[in-house]
């Protein structure tokens, strides 16, 4: 837990949307798959919907986070930041 800085990426909706129309673009599942290792994107059709934003809708699985200790850890660290 005291790498979790890293473990956050600040993405680009903008390039997250060419990438997913790059693999859109690939010709066999080979190709799909290894753009998808290097990139971590793959198309969606909710990507054709103009308000739908791919960085800002996604949504958190609690139960993963309660199962990993990251919600204790938040917990734990607001409680930090504030002082108690």
């Amino acid at each position: 837990m005291s790498d979790i800085d890293e473990w956050f990426v600040t993405r680009n909706s903008v390039e997250h949307c060419e990438n997913a129309l790059g693999w859109r673009h690939c010709n066999s599942d080979a190709s799909r798959k290894q753009f998808t290792k290097s990139t971590g994107v793959r198309w969606s059709e909710l990507l054709r919907l103009p308000y739908f934003d791919p960085i800002k809708f996604i949504t958190v699985d609690p139960m993963h986070c309660l199962f990993l200790g990251i919600a204790k850890w938040i917990v734990k660290r607001l409680g930090s930041t504030k002082g108690y």
